[in-house]
């Protein structure tokens, strides 16, 4: 329960910086004016927050190296099996929107390939960032997110997941075919330098109300 409401304070703390910064984007610079594909990108933007929320990345305030690596595939299958096997399952399940908001979202990412490539793209950076924190850099967390991301896609394309309405975007030009690539370098510096501003004051007011 308290991970659970911990994830919600994060991630609720980051939203007075996600909403601007996303209107910016898609009304300023990318000139969208349509606001169910506004909705549909703040629904991703909210998701790549609470994936780097969940997989413990630091913040410029809690940077501490620790280099812990693990670069054998499935050694821990062996020491650990239970743990092992949830682990994976869960790594799955959080990147499989990964897999099917992309391409919903963005004609660009219609290819197999370009999806499977950005959710690698954001493993490899949560794995990267890792090391400077008290968390395991994996290579089975670079797998299994990795396969999340396809699953997601796949799930959709076997559901025939469609909206009710065209909110793609074709990526007619530079900055709309990079559009997702921007969005999440813009999520993850608001994770970075300016959540940690929100978020450290609300678990003061939690903590001095003695709920805990």
């Amino acid at each position: 329960m308290f991970r659970i409401l911990s994830a919600a304070i994060e991630c609720l703390s980051s939203a007075i910086f996600i909403i601007p910064a996303i209107i910016i984007l898609q009304y300023a610079i990318f000139g969208q004016h349509n606001f169910k594909k506004f909705v549909a990108v703040l629904v991703f933007a909210f998701y790549l927050m609470a994936v780097f929320v969940v997989t413990g990345i630091p913040t410029a305030y809690t940077l501490r190296a620790d280099l812990g690596f693990n670069v054998i595939p499935f050694i821990d299958i062996v020491n650990n099996p239970a743990g092992y096997i949830i682990n994976t399952i869960l790594n799955i399940i959080l990147f499989m929107p990964m897999g099917f908001m992309l391409p919903v979202i963005w004609k660009e990412y219609h290819p197999v390939k370009k999806t499977v490539l950005m959710g690698l793209a954001v493993s490899v950076i949560i794995e990267v960032v890792q090391i400077f924190s008290f968390r395991l850099t994996d290579i089975d967390d670079l797998i299994t997110n990795t396969t999340g991301t396809l699953a997601g896609y796949y799930i959709g394309k076997i559901l025939s997941f469609r909206l009710p309405w065209d909110i793609s975007c074709d990526g007619r030009n530079v900055s709309e075919k990079y559009e997702p690539v921007i969005i999440l370098i813009v999520i993850f510096l608001i994770g970075f330098f300016l959540k940690p501003l929100v978020s450290n004051a609300v678990w003061d007011i939690v903590l001095s109300s003695q709920l805990w």
